[in-house]
């Protein structure tokens, strides 16, 4: 099931032979589709060979096979319930058929990402990428802290490989196994997807119209209005400059129906030197101040009373957050602190 996919049989037709928007979307991005390129000796312009190659395992409930093939989902590029048997630099650079997140241009998308599947459930594995240090342990903390906001947060633990490498295990939470024993996939379409933007699109748009534009498909919009809202104030209130439109997105419910997915993607991208937000907020991506959330707020339909018990959630659930007790320390950490302070204080005022 799909929104964006359009209910007709004449045919669809895209310019120099991309695919459409939301098969575009599907194709695992950076560090996973260069591996995949290469296996497959083509191009990144031959996005149709790329995904036939992962098509049976792409995010939601969709698989993309040659014509006459039954649908079979491949096997995990691991599987065992003992992780730290595993060598995970090995995982991050095998050939992976499940179409699935990868290395992105900014920091929390720079995770090397694969499959895993241990312990009866599905799984992502992300590693630490050379260029950003100890990025498993900072998404691990600001997942922590998410709970917080009492919205949906996408399960996960952190385990090691058998030489000691940190990895930030990920519950897909777009599979669920029914009472029947088998895994269901539950539809997801990302911002880009809805918004029928290819996924190099995804710092393009504006957070309200993002945001609208996924809370519409919601059986109920205005709660997820609320939920966006929180997600983008808790965002900026803890340094992610990672919220663009594909990391956010709208998930199958079992009994029908979209909600707002839990929330994935968590880092503190400050301490990277990262200081805008992915997308613009009242049209600014820095230096935001309390009149442009009250806009934002106001864009979204939140009144008044309920947008202020949304920062005060906002701003409780990122106090949670110590970034001192995460491996970093000297000017990066204290460049950090000093600018959530500031952030702090005008949401706060």
């Amino acid at each position: 099931m799909a929104f964006s996919l359009p209910l007709e049989n004449a045919a669809v037709e895209t310019p120099n032979g991309a695919l459409p928007a939301f098969f575009a979307g599907l194709l695992p991005e950076g560090h996973r589709l260069t591996v995949l390129k290469n296996a497959t000796k083509t191009s990144f312009d031959d996005e149709l060979t790329l995904l036939l190659a992962v098509g049976a395992d792409v995010p939601g409930d969709v698989q993309v096979v040659p014509a006459g093939d039954v649908p079979a989902e491949p096997e995990s590029l691991a599987d065992t319930s003992t992780p730290e048997d595993l060598d995970f630099a090995v995982l991050a650079n095998s050939v992976d058929l499940h179409a699935l997140p990868g290395v992105q241009d900014k920091a929390s998308a720079s995770m090397l990402t694969t499959a895993l599947a241990t312990l009866g459930r599905r799984y992502l594995l992300k590693l630490d990428p050379a260029q950003d240090p100890h990025l498993v342990a900072n998404e691990s903390a600001h997942l922590a802290g998410a709970r917080n906001l009492n919205l949906p947060v996408v399960g996960n633990r952190i385990i090691h490989d058998k030489h000691g490498l940190a990895g930030l295990l990920v519950e897909r939470f777009d599979r669920r196994k029914g009472t029947d024993g088998h895994w269901h996939r539950m539809a997801l379409e990302d911002g880009t997807q809805v918004m029928g933007l290819p996924p190099a699109a995804k710092y393009t748009v504006a957070a309200e119209d993002l945001a609208l534009a996924l809370a519409r498909l919601c059986i109920a919009p205005v709660v997820a209005r609320r939920n966006l809202y929180l997600q983008f104030a808790f965002g900026w209130l803890t340094g992610n400059g990672d919220l663009h439109a594909k990391n956010l997105s709208v998930l199958g419910r079992p009994d029908g129906g979209f909600e707002i997915s839990p929330m994935y993607d968590l880092p503190c991208t400050l301490l990277y030197g990262d200081e805008t937000m992915a997308l613009p907020i009242a049209g600014k991506l820095k230096n935001l101040k309390a009149r442009h959330w009250a806009q934002f707020a106001d864009s979204l339909g939140l009144p008044t009373r309920a947008a202020a018990s949304a920062n005060r959630l906002a701003l409780k659930a990122a106090a949670t957050i110590d970034l001192a007790a995460l491996p970093f320390e000297g000017s990066v950490l204290r460049g950090a602190q000093r600018e959530l302070r500031f952030r702090w204080h005008e949401l706060q005022a």
